[in-house]
């Protein structure tokens, strides 16, 4: 029955007028007060100030412990005794533990001996367990050993603490109320703390950083000889929180931090130099419970990070916007002894310039490229050491973006890489990137309307080939309609120049016998063609050298200057063979 309905039940019988008199009143409040005070459960500072009252000399044949509990914050306790052996030696231990981690059915006593031990287990063997031996912090360990003088003492203590583990685990779990993400924070930043283990400290700061869900951490480590500095910068929203795991090494315990798919986010200097991003952190703490205090409220802050940095992000909502905060985000970064100067221009088919300099020497290289080429599903951030690039693969890994390097020609490559500042440029840059592929690839328009007619497009094409020169090597290409009345019939000559010789070859085909399925680029060495095939491969197309006459062919290729004439080349082409397939 609850305390409410024990006092009305009790408030109706005395103040009834049967009832109701001097000698019945005072009977009822002693009955109540009895009543009330077996109703309320025990709370933990009852119960532990309960088992400190069990405890007693434990003597054993050797030595005489003497021993102490007190409840420390919320559901923390020490646990402390005195060892004195027959000479009067004495060594004194003590624990720190929470109550809601230990393991309810592995409490139990063992009997060693003359001596009788009441063990509490940690939950799945975790060593969470403090320890100091004179003073001397001990290694980390999975339980705690209490001394009891007969076996009805230790059957007491079993009592009491069993009872004392689900009201740990209650107070434990209800701790935090926080759901501002600025309170959690600030609560964050204030509880990161120095810690000094023997001779070695760790000097600890968390401040938040420069971005939503950034923070900036420093530690300084020493030993009292020499010291290093360490700063990591990190992102909530980075924090893969099903690896928020603690870190316990000896007498050192720690929360350690884990980036999601482990990826190398952390950006990380020490003693002021730039080393190789990381994929985890470790906060040190003085005890397990300030652990895992972090731990929650880093739960807690995670997810609403998260959303801070989605409503910060620039809607982009035009090409221009996209393309423009990409340009913005393209600054130069500095790798070691390496800087690489960095520009793109905020267009389409755009340009970008990445200037490599060392001590030694200096390396530009020029890469043109259309973003509607990028594969908008295989771009992403990669890490390599110090290294920190945006992947910009292509569509189907087609090798599409012209290289020069220090203004020569030197290919054509399937990705482009431009290097990123730390994770935050990088996230702005993936979002800026992914918007810029779609309007781009929607917004492109095609050289020639959908009902554009074969003469125009073919006079078109006619201006769109020509001289090609590439190490010296020069080839000509031209294009005829050698019948005035059958625009069908197509007449393809290429010439090829070096320093010492000349071919020229002549094909002579009609369009509607070309497959536009086969009409794409193609790319050799430095060159790039654009190539297409006959309906079924069939060798139909007449072929000459130097005025000799070849075998029939089946495919033919022709030398462009860049990607982007190429694209319109390969569009009028198809558009002109399903023309004159129709006819």
């Amino acid at each position: 029955m609850s305390v409410a309905k024990v006092v009305g039940a009790y408030l109706a019988l005395f103040f009834s007028k049967k009832y109701f008199m001097k000698k019945s009143l005072l009977v009822f409040i002693s009955v109540l007060t009895a009543h009330l005070a077996f109703a309320q459960p025990e709370n933990l500072a009852a119960l532990i100030a309960k088992l400190q009252t069990t405890f007693g000399k434990v003597q054993t044949s050797s030595k005489t412990y003497e021993q102490e509990i007190k409840l420390m914050e919320f559901s923390s306790v020490r646990y402390a005794y005195d060892e004195i052996d027959l000479k009067g030696t004495k060594i004194s231990y003590a624990y720190e533990f929470n109550l809601s981690d230990i393991d309810p059915y592995a409490v139990r006593q063992v009997t060693q001996k003359d001596v009788l031990l009441v063990v509490l287990a940690v939950r799945n063997k975790q060593k969470l367990v403090k320890g100091t031996k004179n003073s001397e912090l001990q290694a980390y360990d999975d339980q705690v050993n209490i001394y009891a003088k007969d076996v009805d003492q230790a059957r007491d203590i079993i009592d009491i603490v069993k009872k004392c583990i689900p009201l740990g685990e209650k107070i434990t779990n209800t701790k935090f109320k926080m759901s501002v993400y600025e309170e959690m924070v600030s609560w964050i930043t204030g509880n990161v703390k120095d810690v000094v283990s023997g001779s070695k400290s760790m000097n600890q700061s968390m401040v938040k950083g420069d971005y939503p869900g950034s923070f900036k951490f420093l530690q300084i480590e020493s030993d009292g000889k020499t010291s290093h500095q360490e700063e990591f910068i990190f992102n909530l929203a980075d924090v893969n929180l099903n690896a928020l795991t603690y870190k316990i090494s000896g007498n050192s315990f720690g929360l350690n931090i884990e980036m999601t798919q482990r990826l190398k986010l952390i950006s990380v200097t020490r003693d002021g130099k730039p080393e190789s991003f990381a994929e985890d952190v470790t906060i040190f703490t003085n005890n397990v419970d300030e652990a895992r205090d972090m731990k929650t409220v880093l739960s807690l802050a995670a997810p609403l990070a998260q959303a801070k940095i989605k409503a910060e992000m620039p809607a982009l909502k035009t090409r221009d916007e996209a393309l423009q905060a990409i340009a913005a985000l393209t600054k130069d970064v500095r790798i070691g002894d390496k800087t690489e100067g960095q520009s793109i221009l905020a267009k389409c088919a755009t340009s970008f310039t990445i200037v490599e300099q060392t001590p030694s020497a200096t390396v530009k290289n020029v890469y043109n490229f259309n973003w509607m080429d990028i594969n908008p599903n295989t771009f992403r951030v990669q890490v390599s050491g110090e290294k920190m690039m945006m992947e910009l693969p292509t569509l189907d890994k087609k090798k599409v973006a012209m290289n020069s390097k220090n203004d020569k020609l030197d290919g054509y490559e399937s990705e482009i890489d431009i290097y990123l500042q730390d994770m935050e440029v990088g996230r702005r840059m993936k979002d800026a990137v992914e918007k810029a592929v779609g309007y781009c690839k929607s917004e492109y328009k095609d050289p020639f309307a959908s009902n554009s007619n074969p003469a125009a497009i073919l006079e078109w094409l006619k201006n769109a080939v020509g001289e090609v020169i590439i190490d010296q090597v020069t080839q000509k290409v031209v294009l005829e309609t050698p019948e005035a009345d059958n625009l069908n019939k197509v007449k393809l000559t290429t010439r090829n120049i070096k320093s010492s010789s000349s071919v020229e070859e002549v094909f002579e085909f009609n369009l509607s016998d070309i497959n536009p399925n086969s009409v794409d680029f193609e790319i050799k060495g430095k060159w790039l063609f654009v190539k297409f095939e006959t309906n079924f491969r069939s060798k139909i197309i007449k072929a000459y050298k130097d005025g000799k006459i070849q075998p029939y062919a089946y495919d033919v290729d022709m030398a462009m200057r860049d990607i982007e004439t190429s694209r319109g080349v390969i569009s009028g082409m198809k558009k002109c063979i399903e023309a004159f397939k129709t006819k």
